[in-house]
């Protein structure tokens, strides 16, 4: 299948575009600097390369037909809101709704040419799991800045359900580094997650995948973690 990835280029969405490849899946990226998945498209010609920004409905529009009678039968989005700094408490220079902004005009492109699923990457704490965050990253998110990604993806949570769309919501912990693993669950909530668990960005983005691949998950937004 042909799947479109937002957030590409990122140390998460840069695993999903090698392992979609990797299963034999044909990728269409749009990404804000096509040099970032240069290496990958010369090595691999079932990349397509889109050039634009997700809060654009007219890039999203261009990446949807990139390719002539191919739309993609799913989306993955791993976009994040960009920083000063790769430190969490850095000023934040995304829009605050960026993750917003980008599914309203993913959702209704997702409609015009009739792709099925959508899997999105969230973090542990968003909606439903946040009574289950470790008590000093709550504080984090609701006295700090971390708090405007949290908002963001919890208007995500919104507009994707009331989509009529297939979809799942990943919510893993704290990353780290690594190979892939095995994904423990912990429901829609983190229920018996406990405050020390990780998660790869590998393990993240094989289960990113699998989601595509799978419907159990459909209509979930589950709490993961190694």
């Amino acid at each position: 299948m042909r799947i479109l990835i937002l957030g590409a280029s990122g140390r998460v969405g840069r695993l999903v575009v090698q392992g979609a490849l990797a299963r034999g899946h044909s990728v269409t990226a749009l990404v804000r600097n096509e040099a970032s998945l240069a290496s990958i498209a010369a090595a691999d010609g079932a990349l397509t390369i889109v050039k634009g920004q997700p809060q654009d409905q007219a890039n999203v529009e261009k990446a949807f037909a990139a390719v002539a009678e191919d739309a993609p039968a799913a989306v993955v989005v791993t976009l994040n809101s960009a920083r000063t700094s790769d430190n969490p408490f850095a000023k934040p220079i995304s829009p605050p709704t960026l993750m917003h902004d980008a599914h309203v005009n993913v959702l209704a492109a997702m409609k015009t040419h009739g792709t099925r699923k959508i899997v999105t990457l969230q973090a542990h704490g968003v909606g439903d799991s946040f009574p289950t965050l470790f008590l000093p990253v709550k504080l984090l998110v609701r006295y700090s800045n971390m708090g405007i990604g949290y908002k963001d993806h919890e208007q995500v949570e919104q507009v994707v359900k009331q989509s009529g769309l297939s979809y799942v919501l990943a919510r893993p912990v704290r990353f780290i580094e690594g190979p892939s693993a095995h994904v423990h669950f912990y429901g829609n909530k983190g229920e018996g997650l406990g405050s020390l668990k990780t998660a790869t960005r590998a393990s993240v983005a094989t289960f990113l995948l699998d989601a595509v691949e799978k419907d159990e998950w459909d209509g979930t937004t589950p709490v993961i973690s190694n």
